[in-house]
């Protein structure tokens, strides 16, 4: 069960700096590099979270039969 949809970015996320491995390139300086993190967690009334949670959203009977026709059952 996913909850991402129900982030606020500017809530519920963090950007940190700090050190990498020396040989990741995809930073831009040699060792140091960033992280995020997202909190995807159901929020509660004292974090100030003041609206109802959404309702999980489910398939229908036949989007599922389709699906389990086209990739099999996972349950299985």
């Amino acid at each position: 069960m996913s909850r991402c949809a129900n982030t606020d970015p500017q809530r519920d996320s963090i950007f940190t700096k700090g050190p990498s491995d020396v040989l990741d390139h995809a930073t831009s300086e040699i060792a140091s590099g960033s992280k995020l993190g997202i909190d995807a967690t159901k929020k509660i009334p004292g974090e100030g979270f003041k609206r109802p949670w959404p309702p999980l959203i489910k398939m229908d009977a036949a989007v599922k039969a389709k699906v389990e026709k086209l990739f099999g059952n996972p349950r299985l």
